[in-house]
């Protein structure tokens, strides 16, 4: 009945804030538990789902049954009435606890077969399989019970149901195979109870026995995610280490979405709780809190919150799990601040807790902050919680800029991996882990990229009607196209700006593998800087791996992200990008810089070009690709820093084929000057570009230096004559006289003299216009 509510509590969202399940009274019943969760469900049923579905369970009945010799004189002839007469006469009697007796034999089977009766629109019916239910929903929808299972029509018992690994359970029972034959049973399924949010149920407190008599905090604390936890031994040390160091207040547990964050952090306390893992540390009060929104598992994902939580709701969180009361409106309505000094006050005058003995364990944190604005909140909040209210340990899949001590949560090792797949096909007896040789599940592992959340779908898969790894592996991946990504990125990917967004798709679209180069290009192309894209990609663990090769980045996008941007696309500016086209030009500057890696320079000034930027701007320049030429020369300026002579030509490229930088000409012109002054051809080049911006005196005064240094004097005369040409107004006599200096002055045997004369004639013409 339980799975049932929360499966339309799921279909129907609105309604997840509703009256709690007796979660507790189900996991573990006991004496008459049971009795009164069922009543408290059927309430809620009639309430949310089935009006009028469930009265007849309370309706007084007239009939004439046997089954009312078991009630107490006087007392109304009802379903719920029978239920408690019956689990009383059980417990009560000489034959031992739950067992029938004989004083009323008829009586009691007549009561089971009434509630039977009674129950039967709210009793599944067991499918031809012989070990599963299905129950029909009240609008006519077949639903297949994931929790208990049939076992050929054999009466069993469900005594305790307690949690396994992230999402699993396992179930003990007893199994009645005759009047005098019972075997204990446990087999693991689906939890259909973890991780359910719903208002008013917090839980509770208890006291946890440690190793130690002397020390047994009051926590709020899960039992292990796994049974089978493996290696991480590394990480344990460093926790281990910050732990016992009583003067850090923080600790965040950083990585990958499905890495096993949760699981470590939780296994480390219950280490810690057993004495295996020693320390000074005791804190006296255990808070564990999660804020995560999506779990991924065999039935893919799963929305288990709705609504945005923050420090401010673990501060109100505490007192309500501690006390079981609700809390003014003081706490709902002060700020994050004010309410965390409130749980301070709180818990050292009520609990004689101060910030020293109480450990805070937030689960998930990177669902609190959506953005760097609520991410700078986000971090004074936490720092605030660990100097008021007690030592912090948070996970998050995001390097927070909390003052903490970071440990990141890396894939597991493959040794490590084929020990967890080892230990869980032993606990769940699947035969086709079991039978598989050690490289068989090592290449498994390295395929599922060594996650432990995806491992332990993937054993999961196995148990589907005993199908093989292919197979299992197979669904796994279909499931991972379908909307891991989802669980994975999708809190990465709504904090990120559509320019960043962008990038990501276009880098995704080119290669999963990307050079420095690679990364620039798609940069420029979307305007977006390098730095933002490095910090991006740092921050968002899991999107990708960054690499050093031979000195050079290397950006390996995952998989997993790679099938998370299949089919997205952002809006920019009413454009949905990134285009095929954008896509292809990117591919063709790469492909273009690569050819030009190699290529040998036929340039009076070689040294200019010797960054493999620079030789791809000279083979664009030469090719008459002046787009993708700028675009080279920007990023060889900002590689080879000090090179004098690239300077230069970058100069002369712009005052030549991108005028509208002309301005910029100069001051390219004017740095080259300043790393080799004693070269004629910088000085010349800074002349004609101050000659074509109308700069005379500065221009005469470059030009002359540049003579002065073994410039040929009629082209140094030549440009001088522009510069005259070019003043405003022209000075056209001067220009006149600078001609002929220039024609006076013109070596012989030059092969270039054509070329110099075509000039002269030109700007003569020119000059001769001017003055009609």
């Amino acid at each position: 009945m339980a799975e049932i509510i929360l499966e339309l509590r799921r279909k129907n969202p609105l309604r997840l804030n509703e009256l709690p399940l007796p979660f507790e009274g189900l996991r573990m019943p006991a004496d008459g538990t049971l009795v009164t969760a069922i009543t408290e469900m059927l309430l809620i049923c009639e309430n949310e789902y089935s009006a009028g579905y469930c009265r007849a369970i309370w309706a007084e009945s007239t009939e004439i049954r046997a089954c009312w010799q078991l009630l107490p004189s006087g007392s109304k002839r009802t379903a719920e009435r029978i239920m408690q007469s019956l689990v009383s006469i059980r417990n009560d009697g000489v034959e031992g606890h739950g067992i029938a007796g004989e004083s009323n034999l008829d009586a009691e089977i007549d009561a089971i077969e009434y509630l039977l009766d009674t129950f039967s629109m709210l009793l599944p019916v067991a499918d031809s399989d012989g070990k599963s239910y299905t129950l029909s929903l009240h609008d006519g929808e077949a639903y297949k019970i994931k929790l208990l299972q049939h076992r050929d029509g054999h009466l069993v018992c469900y005594r305790n149901i307690k949690k396994s690994s992230a999402g699993r359970c396992v179930v003990k029972a007893q199994l009645e195979r005759g009047w005098f034959q019972r075997d204990e049973i446990s087999y693991e399924a689906d939890d259909v109870f973890a991780n359910v949010v719903i208002n008013g149920e917090v839980g509770r407190y208890e006291i946890l026995r440690s190793y130690d008599h002397e020390w047994s905090p009051l926590a709020l604390f899960p039992s292990r995610l796994t049974e089978d936890f493996t290696g991480r031994q590394k990480e344990i040390d460093e926790l281990a280490d910050w732990f016992d160091d009583t003067e850090s207040r923080a600790c965040m547990l950083y990585g990958d979405g499905g890495i096993g964050k949760t699981t470590l952090a939780v296994e480390f306390i219950s280490r810690v709780l057993e004495g295996r893992v020693k320390s000074g540390y005791r804190p006296e009060l255990i808070t564990f809190y999660t804020a995560k929104k999506t779990r991924w598992g065999l039935q893919g994902l799963e929305i288990i919150r709705l609504t945005d939580v923050g420090v401010a709701d673990v501060a109100t969180f505490v007192p309500r799990a501690l006390e079981g009361n609700t809390l003014d409106r003081a706490w709902y309505t002060k700020p994050p601040e004010t309410v965390i000094q409130m749980l301070a006050s709180y818990l050292a005058e009520t609990w004689g807790v101060n910030r020293n003995n109480h450990l805070l364990i937030l689960d998930n944190t990177e669902t609190m902050a959506t953005n760097a604005d609520e991410i700078r909140e986000l971090a004074k909040q936490i720092r605030e919680l660990s100097r008021r209210v007690g030592r912090v340990l948070l996970t998050s899949r995001r390097r927070e800029s909390i003052e903490a001590r970071h440990i990141e949560i890396k894939p597991l090792e493959e040794d490590e991996s084929l020990v967890f797949l080892r230990a869980r096909g032993t606990t769940l007896a699947r035969k086709s882990i079991l039978d598989a040789g050690d490289s068989t599940l090592k290449r498994y592992g390295r395929s599922l990229g060594n996650k432990p959340l995806v491992l332990e779908v993937f054993v999961q898969a196995l148990g589907a009607h005993g199908i093989g790894l292919s197979q299992a592996f197979d669904r796994v991946m279909r499931m991972q196209t379908q909307d891991l990504g989802e669980f994975l990125y999708s809190d990465a990917w709504n904090r990120m700006s559509p320019t960043m967004r962008h990038l990501l798709l276009l880098m995704s679209k080119v290669t999963d593998v990307h050079d420095d180069t690679l990364l620039k290009l798609c940069c420029i192309h979307v305007g977006i800087s390098v730095i933002e894209a490095y910090e991006a990609l740092e921050e968002s663990r899991g999107i990708a791996q960054i690499t050093s090769f031979n000195g050079v980045a290397q950006i390996l996008l995952s998989p997993e992200f790679m099938k998370y941007c299949a089919d997205r696309t952002v809006e920019i500016s009413g454009v949905f990008c990134p285009t095929a086209a954008s896509v292809e030009r990117i591919r063709v500057r790469y492909n273009e810089f690569l050819r030009s890696k190699s290529a040998m320079v036929k340039d009076r000034l070689a040294i200019a070009y010797r960054h493999p930027y620079a030789r791809a701007a000279y083979m664009a320049f030469h090719e008459g690709r002046d787009e993708d030429c700028e675009m080279f020369y920007d990023l060889a300026v900002n590689a080879d820093v000090d090179n004098g002579w690239l300077y230069d030509r970058f100069a002369f490229f712009l005052i030549s084929r991108r005028f509208i930088r002309r301005d910029e000409s100069l001051d390219w012109a004017k740095k080259a000057t300043s790393l080799i002054p004693n070269d004629p051809d910088a000085w010349f080049t800074r002349g004609a570009i101050e000659s074509k911006l109308g700069l005379v005196k500065d221009s005469l005064a470059s030009l002359d230096r540049a003579a002065a240094l073994g410039k040929h004097k009629h082209l140094c005369y030549l440009q001088q004559a522009y510069a005259y040409a070019n003043d405003n107004p022209p000075n056209r006599a001067l220009a006149k006289s600078k001609l002929v200096a220039a024609e006076d002055a013109e070596p012989k045997g030059d092969s270039l003299l054509w070329k110099f004369r075509s000039e002269v004639a030109g700007l003569r013409r020119r000059l001769e216009r001017q003055e009609l």
